[in-house]
């Protein structure tokens, strides 16, 4: 599923519309064969409200699935400006009307560009990457270095403090990236998307010309409503991916 939901707009729009007609032709086939048994013993309909049951179960899912999505979409977004905001009060400190701590700038802009590079541009923030390692281990010497040249205490424990939010907004942001597309609630929705198409075919075993109207509009709506979704399934890929825009760090 994590490699569906990397996929362009377009190609999970053909995606999950491929899905629908399967199981449109599925249901088709459940609709006639439903239909032939109700000529033989019309015992065997559904009443009509029989459907809703099985849809309202997927409605209930599909909301809990998009409830959940925009919960994680929400998390990145503050993950990332907690972020953003930890590299621009380092910088501010590092420039050279401040501390001028030339070591630090550089550990920054190499932080930066790793991480817009490697994390955000290669993995989605899948995993770590071992520049954006070596970068903060820079910033931690450097650090280290202006508390040895006899920094202000007051000054020191800020910038500690600046340099440890950024840290847990990085975790965070990786936790979010591995950990945010939740395969078994996808398999739960594809399901009950089929059972519900299933459903009505089942109560329009009587009226086939009504079952494959019905189908149809149903097969459109689940292709429109899990297509939205899957766009927001990575807040960090996909069509309505949540992009990096660092504060202008400059080197030396």
């Amino acid at each position: 599923m994590n490699t569906i939901f990397a996929l362009s707009p377009l190609l999970l729009l053909v995606a999950f519309a491929a899905f629908a007609l399967l199981s449109l032709l599925l249901s088709l086939f459940a609709l006639g064969a439903l239909h032939r048994r109700w000529t033989a013993d019309a015992r065997i309909l559904p009443v009509a409200p029989f459907f809703t049951a099985v849809t309202t179960i997927w409605a209930l899912s599909l909301g809990f699935a998009a409830a959940d999505l925009w919960g994680v979409r929400s998390q990145a977004e503050q993950a990332a400006s907690a972020e953003r905001s930890s590299i621009s009060r380092l910088h501010g400190m590092s420039e050279r009307d401040a501390l001028d701590a030339p070591h630090l700038r550089e550990a920054l802009a190499a932080y930066v560009g790793a991480v817009a590079q490697a994390e955000w541009g290669e993995t989605a923030n899948a995993q770590p990457a071992e520049e954006v390692e070596r970068a903060l281990q820079s910033m931690r010497l450097a650090i280290i270095e202006l508390a040895r040249a006899g920094t202000p205490p007051a000054l020191m424990a800020k910038m500690a403090q600046d340099f440890d939010e950024l840290q847990d907004a990085r975790n965070t942001r990786l936790a979010i990236g591995v950990s945010s597309v939740s395969e078994y609630k996808w398999y739960l929705v594809l399901v009950l998307t089929v059972m519900s198409m299933i459903a009505i075919a089942a109560v329009h075993a009587d009226r086939p010309p009504a079952g494959r109207w019905a189908l149809a509009i149903f097969a459109v709506a689940a292709t429109a409503s899990l297509w939205i979704l899957a766009l927001y399934a990575n807040p960090y890929s996909g069509g309505a991916r949540i992009t990096f825009h660092p504060p202008a760090v400059t080197a030396g």
